[in-house]
This record gives structure tokens, C-alpha cells and sequence, in this order.
């Protein structure tokens, strides 16, 4: 099996000034300051119900992930929102492409049933291969179709990974199916970095699952699943576990790494360290490559994070609902016994325990081994 190839991506330069032939000028260059906005009309939106207050099977999952029958009362709702040259850095040569792509995940991801129209003094639809202008786009939606939007992940923290249990294990089967990072092939340090954040849950992420690659899940698909996850480089796992870094699908076993990271050095160059091998190790063949669907999943998540805007952002439960798994940073003595705030501390102190008393055993075998000797 081989990793998907990510091709080199050159640096992002505004348009060259008009070139002037015969006398002629070209169309002047587009305001790259201008503000882009994506837009939906609120009839075509149905807002999500208050989720259970504990998704603990696939049945409670579809009650919080099933739109309702309210709209927002606006009369459209701004999803994405910024300065045309920051799209432009991430449409590249896809050019109107990318944003109906992104309209379709944000609307519509399993049906695409809409299409995307453009305000220039009247609203016209937008082809592929258009150039993105700072114009407001809508997304329109056939008559008697509503939608719920893709919900948000906030995904602010890390959960914490003990030595031992499922997490761990998908870490070892990941490492063991890649030996190196997808972006810049470094074969040491590695990260398991997980697509979806474990604090999804088996079932939220298996309607995830579906909705972006239109496969049906296995009835026992866990978000620990190796399909889940892949290795990167430290620096690299830190920006994908964050909404920072994206891998953008171009073709079969082809991706494009689009970095969402905001440095406050205009001239600063990210840099990555590591161990390379040479040459690159064989990788044993795998079906548990993670499918193109999950990376759009992820992909769409990074561009929420940069560019969705308040109105999309304050709607009524447009947040994953999220397990309460413990955070790194959290406190180990933080004076609570809640099972809700750490959900497997019975199971970690008993391990924790069984480990002290075998460790004192060891010694007295120990002693009593130095002992029958000294006799």
C-alpha cells in the first residue's frame, strides 16, 4: 500500500498587474481586501432540538444529529465570511470549484442537491471553473427541500491517551500500517492524530461516516478504528488535531496540504524535524486506509474554524455534542470523584492499583531471593 502523495504546493501570490497589448488593457485585477460571503436563504434551514443530555446508542446519535421543524427567523444566514484573497489561497486553481465543494459539505455533504448562484445585480449561477470575486454567493436549494446544516467541532483540547486501552491500540495499528508521516514521509517522531476527535463517540461518528463517504458503517465501527486516524510528525499532528492543517482531496490517493494556521510573521516559514528514512520503508497493504470522505470531513472543519461566520456559529445546538472525556492539562487531583468527568477512573485507578501491588511483590521476591543466597 501506498500513502497518498501530496504534491508540492508553491507559495500564494496575488494576481500580476493588467498586461496592455495592442493598446488594450486587461479587466483590472480583483480587490483581494474585498469581503467574500457564502450565503443560504433560512427557509431552506432547519435548526437541531436540544441533543440527549447522553448519546449512548445509534438510536439517541440520530435524535441529536435530525433537524427539526423551526427556521431561523433571518432571512438568510451568512455561513462563511472574509477577504478574497484568503479564499483565494485555498481555491487555488480549483477557482469556484472549492466553494461549491465547501457550500455542498456545509448544506448538503450526502445529497449536493444544491447549487450555487452569485449576486452581480441579479443572482446567476456559478460554474466551476468561474473565478471567486468578493461578491456575496448563496446557496440555493430546489423548492420543498430543507436542510441542517454540518455541525461544528469545537475540538479545544486533547484528550488524554492512557498506555493502555483502545486508544492505544489504534495507535499502534496506525503506526504499523503507515511507518511515516502522510505529509513530509519522516518516519520519526509520530503522532496518531485522529480525523475525528475521540470525544465524538462511536455513534455521532458513524452517521459522520456515512453522510461524507455515502458507505454504510459497520454496526461496531468505533472512532477508534483505525480508518480514524493517521500518522503525522509532532509539529504536523498539533495544527491537524486543531483545525489548523487540512488535507484537501484532488484525486484517488492524492491530497494537497492547505495550512489554516495564522502567524502573526508575514515572512515566517513553517519548518518540520524528524527522522527520514532512505529509502522509504515498505508499508504492509491495508484496507483501514482512511476513505477520502473522512479528510473532506475534517477539510470542511479547518475552514469553519478560519472563515464561518457569527450568524452560523450562534445557531441553536450547531455544536457536536462531545463525551466527557478527561483533557490534558485537566488536574489528576482536582478534589472531584465524578465518573462523568472521567468516565474510566474506576477502571484507571483499579489498573493503577493491581500495578502497585504486583511491583511490591516483585520486591519482596526480590528480597527474599537476596536473602536465600546471603543464608
Amino acid at each position: 500500500m501506498s500513502l497518498p502523495t501530496l504534491p508540492h504546493i508553491p507559495p500564494f501570490h496575488p494576481p500580476s498587474e493588467p498586461s496592455k497589448q495592442d493598446g488594450h488593457t486587461d479587466a483590472a485585477p480583483p480587490d483581494l481586501t474585498g469581503i467574500l460571503e457564502l450565503r443560504v436563504n433560512s427557509p431552506s434551514v432547519r435548526l437541531y432540538p436540544d441533543p440527549p443530555s447522553t448519546i449512548s446508542d445509534n438510536m439517541l446519535a440520530a435524535t441529536a444529529m435530525t433537524p427539526g421543524n423551526t427556521s431561523p427567523a433571518t432571512h438568510s444566514i451568512c455561513l462563511l465570511s472574509g477577504p478574497l484573497g484568503e479564499f483565494l489561497r485555498y481555491s487555488r486553481q480549483e477557482a469556484s470549484k472549492w466553494l461549491i465543494d465547501l457550500a455542498h459539505d456545509i448544506c448538503d455533504p450526502a445529497s449536493l442537491r444544491g447549487s450555487l448562484l452569485v449576486w452581480n445585480e441579479q443572482w446567476r449561477p456559478v460554474a466551476n471553473t468561474d473565478p471567486l470575486t468578493a461578491s456575496i454567493y448563496r446557496y440555493d436549494l430546489p423548492a420543498g427541500i430543507t436542510v441542517g446544516l454540518s455541525k461544528i467541532s469545537r475540538r479545544e483540547g486533547k484528550s488524554v491517551t492512557t498506555v493502555t486501552g483502545n486508544a492505544s491500540t489504534m495507535a499502534g495499528r496506525v503506526k504499523e500500517r503507515d511507518g511515516e508521516c502522510w505529509v513530509t514521509a519522516a518516519s520519526d517522531p509520530l503522532a496518531n492524530s485522529h480525523i475525528c476527535p475521540k470525544r465524538m463517540g462511536d455513534h455521532i461518528a458513524r452517521i459522520v461516516y456515512h453522510t461524507f463517504t455515502s458507505l454504510a458503517p459497520a454496526p461496531n465501527l468505533s472512532i477508534y478504528d483505525e480508518i480514524f486516524g493517521l500518522s503525522l510528525s509532532l509539529t504536523l499532528d498539533t495544527w491537524f488535531d486543531t483545525y489548523e492543517m487540512g488535507l484537501r482531496f484532488v484525486s484517488l490517493n492524492n491530497y494537497e496540504c492547505h495550512m489554516f494556521a495564522s502567524t502573526e510573521l508575514p515572512d515566517g516559514e513553517y519548518t518540520i524535524f524528524g527522522l527520514y528514512d532512505r529509502p522509504t520503508p515498505s508499508r504492509l497493504e491495508s484496507n483501514h486506509v482512511p476513505p477520502a470522505g473522512l479528510f473532506r470531513w475534517h477539510y470542511l472543519q479547518c475552514v469553519l474554524k478560519k472563515f464561518a461566520h457569527d450568524d452560523y456559529k450562534n445557531l441553536p445546538n450547531i455544536y457536536y455534542s462531545e463525551l466527557p472525556l478527561r483533557m490534558k492539562g485537566d488536574s489528576d487531583d482536582d478534589g472531584t470523584d465524578s465518573e462523568a468527568d472521567w468516565p474510566s477512573k474506576a477502571l484507571d485507578l483499579g489498573r493503577d492499583v493491581e500495578n502497585s501491588l504486583e511491583e511490591r511483590e516483585e520486591r519482596h521476591r526480590a528480597v527474599a531471593k537476596w536473602i536465600s543466597k546471603t543464608m
